[in-house]
């Protein structure tokens, strides 16, 4: 009996460590990034990032969190984590980007995307609205990377909103936790079901 308790237990030993090892060296989502547009194909990466730079907007947020689906992306095994949208939607995510830069930034602090780009089968799996800024390049979820809890984050972004969104033609969605939307597609406000009524604004 005694062997076959340590036979188990080294068995248990080495399924943690393969566990340890397989997390230890698994590609981050940058590693991913760089592999993926490292495809001769994808010259269109290199266009839109001149094109943002161009514009004065490419050091706002990493490149590679706008074209992201989502960070939930491994739930939906049948899209790919990073997606270019067609160079006539490139000019719809400049003012959403300039928006964060000059107005979400200063108000509550340094912000990650949590997701950028969607085609329609990956706003589908996220079960994104159906009319979703993101499939238009003009949308982008986000969160603070600082302390900043969900009541703190909605007295910053309500009066900041109400106060801008409007001349720069601003939604912004606040959902659980701190996640919340914003795009350049027009001015509204909504909340988890994507209705105006849910809104913490209101």
């Amino acid at each position: 009996m005694r062997w076959i308790a340590v036979g188990l237990i080294a068995l248990l030993v080495a399924a943690l460590l393969a566990t340890q090892i397989r997390h230890r060296f698994a590609p981050s989502d940058a590693d991913r990034f760089a592999v993926w547009r490292a495809d001769p194909a994808r010259t269109d990466v290199a266009a839109l990032e001149a094109y943002l730079a161009r514009e004065g907007v490419g050091d706002v947020l990493p490149l590679a969190d706008i074209l992201r689906s989502d960070a939930r992306w491994r739930r939906c095994p049948a899209i790919e984590p990073f997606a270019v949208p067609p160079e006539t939607m490139w000019p719809a995510m400049v003012p959403t980007l300039r928006y964060v830069r000059d107005h979400v930034v200063p108000a509550v602090g340094p912000v990650r995307v949590v997701s950028g780009y969607r085609d329609s089968v990956a706003n589908r799996c996220f079960k994104g609205a159906k009319a979703s800024k993101h499939l238009q390049f003009a949308a982008l979820d986000l969160m603070p990377t600082g302390k900043v809890d969900r009541a703190a984050l909605i007295a910053k972004l309500c009066p900041l909103h109400a106060q801008t969104g409007a001349a720069n033609r601003v939604g912004l969605g606040i959902y659980v936790a701190t996640r919340f939307h914003i795009d350049s597609a027009g001015f509204r406000r909504w909340g988890g079901d994507y209705h105006a009524a849910s809104s913490p604004c209101r």
